[in-house]
C-alpha cells in the first residue's frame, strides 16, 4: 500500500497552533499506517477530554478550545483521522472504509493509549466513527458530548438524511475536491472554502485567511485527498439515496450500536448548532432513544450562530458547555453502563418540531436538493448569504 505523508514544512507557523504530534503506527488490515495524536495538558488530571474531528478538518479545528480546556486542568487528547491532518494518507480510495476507520480508532484509543473514564466530544465523522467505538467499549467512556453528528441506519423512519448532505455528496463526487474546480465554482480551495461558507456559519465573521490556509495544509497535492474524497460515499444511505449511489454497508452494525445507546445511562450532552442544515433535528433523535440525555444535571445546549463545524465559530460556547457538563455530572454521580431499556416518551413531538425547523432552516440558508439523480445527482443552486454557490 502506498501512502502520502504530508511534509512537516506545511505545518510550520500555523496561527494559534503550537502543538507537536506524537505518532502511533497501526498494522491492522495488513496495512502500515502512522496516526498522529496529541496528548496535552495535565497527564495526572482526573478528567480526560478526547476531541474528535471529521471530514474537511483535522485537529486544528479545536485550536480555540484547547487552551481553555488545558487551563481548566484537564488532560486533552486529539488525533487526526487516517487520511487527514498529519496522519498517513493511503493513496487509493479502496484502502478506506467505515469499518477500517473504526478499527484504526480503536487501535489507537483503546489498544494503544488505553483510555478510560474519558469525556469524548463527537462531531461529524468523529461521531459516525467514535459512536461505534463507544458502543464497542462503553466502559472506557465517562461522558459523551454529541455535537452535529448521527449514527445513520438507512431507515428514513428513524432518521432521514438531509438533502443538504446529499447535495454535498453530489458535489464532492463530481468535483473530486480538485482545487481548480473548487476555485472556479466556489471561489477557493477545498477544504478551507467549505469552512468559510458552511463550517463557521452565516452569522460568524469570515475566517482569517491564514487560518483558512491551515485547513488546506494537509493536502498540498491532489492525490493526498483520496481519504477525504471517499468520506461522503462511506456514509450509510438507503436504497432511495437520490444520488443513485446508496451504501447500506455498516447500516446493520450501526443499528446494533443503537441497541447500546438505547440503554446507555451515563451522561450525554447534546450540543447541536442552530445554523447547521446537515444535522438539523438530530438532537431530537438522541433525546428519544438515549437515556443518558436525561441524566441528572445535564442541560443540553444549542450553539448559537454557528454552522456545522461548531468548534471553530462556537468555541467559547462549546468550552463553557463542556465545563458546565463535567461540573454538573461528577464521577460519583455516574453509574456503570446500565442494561435497562428506556421507554419512548413524549420526545416524538420534539422530533417532529425539529424536522420542521430543519426544513425551514435549509430553505432560509439556501441549501439545495437533487434535481437529476440519473445524472449522478446534479444539484440545483439557490442563493446563499454570501453569494457563493452552496453544495
Amino acid at each position: 500500500m502506498s501512502v502520502y505523508r504530508t511534509p512537516d514544512k506545511y505545518f510550520e507557523n500555523l496561527p494559534l497552533w503550537d502543538y507537536e504530534p506524537k505518532y502511533f503506527t497501526s498494522t491492522l488490515y495488513n496495512l502500515k499506517v502512522r496516526i498522529a495524536y496529541y496528548d496535552l495538558g495535565n497527564k495526572k488530571s482526573k478528567e480526560t477530554i478526547l476531541l474528535t474531528h471529521g471530514m474537511s478538518t483535522w485537529s486544528y479545528l479545536y485550536r480555540r478550545m484547547i487552551p481553555s480546556l488545558i487551563t481548566m486542568g484537564h488532560r486533552v487528547i486529539l488525533f487526526d483521522q487516517v487520511g487527514c491532518g498529519r496522519s498517513d494518507k493511503p493513496l487509493k480510495e479502496k484502502d478506506y472504509s467505515y469499518k477500517r476507520h473504526i478499527g484504526w480508532n480503536i487501535d489507537l484509543l483503546i489498544n494503544f493509549l488505553n483510555l478510560n473514564d474519558v469525556t469524548v466530544v463527537l462531531q461529524d465523522w468523529g461521531g459516525l466513527i467514535g459512536l461505534r467505538v463507544v458502543a464497542a467499549h462503553p466502559g472506557s467512556f465517562r461522558r459523551l458530548v454529541i455535537a452535529n453528528t448521527m449514527l445513520p441506519t438507512c431507515d428514513d423512519s428513524f432518521f432521514k438524511i438531509s438533502d443538504a448532505f446529499y447535495s454535498w455528496k453530489t458535489f464532492a463526487f463530481r468535483t473530486g475536491l480538485k482545487d481548480n474546480i473548487w476555485t472556479e465554482e466556489r471561489g477557493g480551495r477545498w477544504p478551507s472554502q467549505i469552512l468559510k461558507q458552511k463550517g463557521i456559519g452565516p452569522s460568524n465573521p469570515i475566517m482569517d485567511p491564514k487560518e483558512r490556509a491551515a485547513y488546506d495544509a494537509p493536502y498540498p497535492t491532489e492525490n493526498s485527498k483520496a481519504g477525504a474524497r471517499i468520506f461522503p460515499e462511506l456514509v450509510p444511505t438507503p436504497p432511495n439515496d437520490p444520488t443513485g449511489r446508496p451504501n447500506i454497508k455498516e447500516a446493520e452494525n450501526n443499528a446494533a450500536a443503537w441497541s447500546v445507546f438505547q440503554k446507555f445511562t451515563k451522561p450525554v450532552l447534546l450540543a447541536f448548532s442552530d445554523e447547521d442544515t446537515v444535522m438539523a433535528g438530530g438532537d431530537a433523535i438522541w433525546l428519544i432513544h438515549c437515556p443518558g440525555t436525561k441524566h441528572n444535571g445535564v442541560e443540553h445546549v444549542t450553539i448559537k450562530g454557528v454552522g456545522h463545524f461548531l468548534q471553530d465559530g462556537g468555541s467559547e460556547q462549546m468550552v463553557q458547555a463542556i465545563e458546565k457538563f463535567i461540573t454538573a455530572t461528577p464521577s460519583t454521580s455516574i453509574k456503570p453502563f446500565c442494561a435497562y431499556p428506556i421507554s419512548e416518551e413524549l420526545e416524538i413531538v420534539k422530533k417532529n418540531d425539529a424536522e420542521i425547523a430543519a426544513n425551514l432552516r435549509a430553505l432560509s440558508h439556501g441549501d439545495i436538493g437533487i434535481s437529476n439523480p440519473s445524472d449522478g445527482g446534479v444539484s440545483y443552486v439557490a442563493t446563499t448569504p454570501d453569494g457563493l454557490k452552496p453544495y
